[in-house]
């Protein structure tokens, strides 16, 4: 039975372990562009009438994990060893930590939203 290591990233240890700064541009970069993807897919749920929690509930991920992950992300690139596949796992638990608070809490973010939008109106 093989064990696991933490020195091991799906294949890419090699190029994370050269080139750590791609873990910094996927933290950025990637959050954005599944947003605007997700955006695409919830207007389209919205077209047809679909439910869009679970569109809502990936849109805060992303967002958190864009705000939150990328400033974790730069104190830990710029704080500790720039190990790359020490950075890939840290952003992967930041997101999944980011997904489950998300789809535990979409309706109050979303109200919290609506309700921000309302006092601004006023």
């Amino acid at each position: 039975m093989k064990e696991f290591s933490f020195n091991t990233f799906f294949g890419f240890e090699n190029i994370l372990t050269e080139k750590p700064e791609i873990v910094l541009f996927g933290a950025m970069l990637l959050p954005i562009g599944l947003i605007i993807v997700m955006s695409m897919i919830g207007w389209i749920f919205r077209k047809l009438k679909l439910n869009m929690y679970l569109i809502h509930a990936l849109l805060y991920t992303l967002a958190f994990t864009f705000f939150f992950g990328t400033f974790a992300m730069l104190i830990l690139f710029f704080v500790t060893d720039k190990n790359g596949v020490k950075l890939a796992y840290c952003w992967m638990s930041i997101f999944i930590g980011m997904l489950f608070f998300s789809m535990i809490n979409t309706n109050t973010i979303s109200k919290m939203f609506k309700d921000w939008s309302e006092i601004i109106k006023n």
